[in-house]
């Protein structure tokens, strides 16, 4: 059956009821473009001219704003300032169109983009009925998956927009009618209008005629779903823009006959049919029935060379790699053959992330994957779009194993989260970190350059001695508890400088101040294993999805880098969390002589471990009278230490010599007093003592009396009305000593 034999009635009904309703949506809109020139949103206005769009059009065109430094909503409105009435009315009515069909588009943020629009008119508007109900259809619905493709070229599809416009007003009134009530004309006007832009027009297509043709922007796209339904085709008609759509409306009529009802290209049953990497895939590429092509598209991270040592190479030639070699990955028929030739000594290892690595670079990845090419965990350098099958290059020196890519960024960005140390990384299944990279990439096709980040300054023993108020033995026997046990809490009352010193007996034992290998959280009555680890949170759509919690995230970036290097999860007010909750299955897992074991998740059908280069360093306040004691079940698997009023070591010591001021002195010997009488107290103890944090501060601060009378009144006096809230002499007698101290 070729294209001129089908029956659009008859194939219309097999087209989802929810793309025409999308469609009819802009209805109106498209008539009044073809027809009588008029804004839906102030009919009084003609806004479909061609002196309009030239305006619009020279407006962003000519005078481009090139470069990362503002988005490309802020350089449309410094492009619409000023602007005719006209003009911004079909600038606005162009951006709601634009937007209509992109699956993701949240209502709030496509009616915000037609109100920052509007907002360059004298006098205010009111939003049509039509487009307000528009606003009520949810995101995810319907429509396709839009992408960097799409998202970031919001300048280059205004601009075809308004030739098209202009185009279209030069044409005679018989070739308009003709066009009207002919998709295939109306399709080659818009062909023919100027450069092509072919993400919107097939865009505009589907909208002004979605009897015929397919919500899908991607012209690769389109190709690939012709291509893999060739058998219900039959004669490929070419690959130029009407022979693809032509072939489609071919291959839907011929499904239509095997199908009952709705159907569409991403349908369970019909997915299968054109998309091979959809059966048998790992990834789970179930989806809605709307969805368009990129649903089948998938995002990978990429490692060209250690480093990106290979990515100036790669880029250059539009490709990537992978560097080792065991003979042509077309010869292997599964995962374990590709082990068994990169096993030569039998050992036996299940090597898995090299397996996967290679086994994905020939299966799994496709023509029009997205490609994010990087550099560590926290740069990247490229984005591009897979454009051919695997090959083995044989005659290459080195990384033979070769797929061409045509990269479409060249720069560096910062990572929006660390990145997994692996080759090859499927990160398909985190939508909202692929929406985080497609915005990163979205705004300018210029690579805004950044510096490359400086070396990490050292922190040795010494560094800790000189900020931390220890001495050298309690260093030396907390430094070695933490290596010992991998997990440790340090206990005491507030001010004593728990926080600070965790941060920099990791920096200590690292040797650089490395915070890409420090993470902290924390802990409070209602955190839970959801916040920690891993589980299911709800989504702007109705539905769940499964994330991941820091602790997860940070075990994966310690166990893809080198095991001897060492990374630091910090947990504050660790005891005010539900520990049996929050840590779940992985309380037996944090013990030290459990590094490396496997465990299977509570949340998913994964066998997980905590490297053994992970250490958990908790903080525990022992002045919280709220506070539970910890469970047995806790204290067995920490190591504790006490830390407690410095006001008698050698760092302090030099400190208040730095001072020198006699007030100041006298306040010293006031507290330490003090806190002998705490100690003392059987309702209170060592572990609601005064801390030294409180009488310390930033060594380039500038101290001064009014400084001191702060520390007074505003934060011993109420800590002590605190303790001795039923002992009214006692604290009247403390504070008077504070007080005097002032006079």
């Amino acid at each position: 059956m070729s294209s001129d034999q089908v029956s659009l009635p008859d194939i219309v009904k097999s087209r989802p009821a929810a793309e025409q309703d999308m469609a009819q949506e802009v209805a109106e809109i498209v008539s009044h473009l073809l027809g009588d020139r008029r804004s839906i949103i102030d009919p009084s206005v003609e806004i479909w001219t061609a002196k309009s769009a030239e305006d619009l059009r020279a407006r962003i065109e000519d005078d481009p704003i090139f470069g990362g430094s503002m988005g490309q909503w802020k350089k449309l409105d410094i492009q619409l300032a000023d602007a005719p009435r006209e003009v911004v009315l079909l600038a606005a009515e162009l951006v709601f169109l634009r937007e209509v069909p992109v699956l993701e588009a949240r209502p709030a943020t496509r009616k915000a983009h037609v109100e920052q629009v509007l907002s360059h008119l004298d006098t205010p508007v009111e939003l049509s009925q039509v487009i307000l109900q528009s606003f009520e259809r949810p995101s995810g619905d319907v429509g396709f998956r839009a992408g960097r493709g799409f998202n970031g070229r919001l300048w280059l599809h205004l601009a075809w927009a308004a030739t098209f416009i202009r185009h279209w007003e030069s044409l005679d009134e018989a070739t308009q009618n003709q066009a009207r009530n002919d998709p295939w004309i109306l399709q080659q006007v818009m062909l023919e209008c100027g450069d092509d832009q072919a993400n919107i027009r097939n865009a505009f297509q589907f909208l002004f005629r979605p009897d015929v043709f397919e919500p899908i922007a991607s012209a690769t796209t389109k190709i690939q779903v012709r291509d893999g339904l060739a058998d219900w085709v039959g004669t490929i008609s070419g690959d130029d823009p009407a022979a693809v759509d032509r072939d489609l409306l071919t291959a839907r009529a011929s499904l239509a006959e095997e199908f009952e009802g709705e159907f569409g290209f991403w349908y369970d049953g019909v997915r299968e049919l054109w998309d091979d990497s959809f059966i048998d895939s790992e990834f789970d590429g179930t989806s809605d029935p709307d969805e368009d092509a990129p649903r089948a598209r998938r995002y990978w991270l990429y490692s060209p060379g250690s480093q990106a040592s290979e990515w100036k190479v790669f880029s250059s030639e539009g490709i990537m790699a992978l560097g080792w070699d065991i003979g042509d990955l077309a010869q292997f028929p599964d995962r374990d053959s590709i082990r068994q030739a990169l096993d030569v000594d039998e050992t036996g290892s299940s090597m898995k992330n090299d397996v996967l690595a290679l086994w994905q670079f020939q299966n799994e990845i496709e023509p029009g994957d997205i490609v994010y090419a990087k550099k560590g965990r926290r740069l990247l350098v490229g984005r591009g779009e897979v454009t051919s099958a695997a090959r083995y290059e044989a005659d290459r020196r080195s990384y033979r194993y070769v797929r061409t890519v045509e990269w479409t960024h060249d720069g560096e960005w910062e990572n929006p989260e660390n990145a997994a140390m692996k080759t090859l990384t499927d990160i398909s299944q985190f939508p909202g970190y692929i929406d985080q990279l497609e915005e990163l990439f979205a705004e300018d096709s210029e690579a805004v350059q950044e510096p490359l980040r400086e070396t990490l300054p050292t922190y040795t023993r010494e560094t800790f001695l000189e900020e931390v108020f220890v001495s050298e033995d309690d260093y030396d026997r907390l430094a070695s508890l933490l290596k010992r046990k991998k997990n440790i809490i340090l206990s005491g009352p507030p001010g004593v400088g728990k926080t600070f010193a965790a941060k920099r007996l990791a920096y200590s034992i690292m040797g650089v101040k490395d915070t890409d290998r420090t993470q902290m959280v924390q802990f409070h009555q209602s955190y839970s294993y959801e916040d920690f680890m891993m589980g299911y949170r709800p989504t702007e759509t109705g539905g769940f999805r499964l994330e991941q919690g820091p602790f997860y995230r940070f075990c994966e970036e310690a166990r893809a880098d080198d095991s001897k290097r060492p990374y630091f999860f910090i947990i504050d007010e660790i005891n005010r969390g539900n520990i049996s909750k929050i840590f779940g299955e992985l309380l037996m897992l944090i013990e030290s002589d459990k590094r490396g074991q496997e465990l299977r998740l509570l949340y998913k059908d994964e066998l997980f471990t905590i490297p053994s280069n992970l250490h958990i360093i908790g903080m525990m306040n022992t002045a919280d009278r709220s506070l539970a004691v910890l469970d047995y079940a806790l204290r067995r698997r920490f190591g504790f230490f006490s830390m407690r009023p410095a006001f008698n070591t050698p760092g302090f010591a030099d400190w208040q010599a730095e001072v020198a001021n006699s007030k100041f002195d006298g306040l010293v010997d006031v507290v330490t007093r003090l806190n002998v009488d705490i100690a003392n107290d059987l309702s209170l103890g060592q572990g609601f003592t005064v801390g030294h944090s409180y009488l310390t501060r930033p060594r380039n601060g500038n101290l001064d009396e009014t400084w001191i009378q702060s520390i007074v009144h505003d934060e011993l006096i109420p800590l002590l009305d605190e303790y001795w809230f039923d002992e009214p002499e006692k604290f009247e007698s403390w504070s008077k000593e504070l007080k005097a101290i002032l006079t």
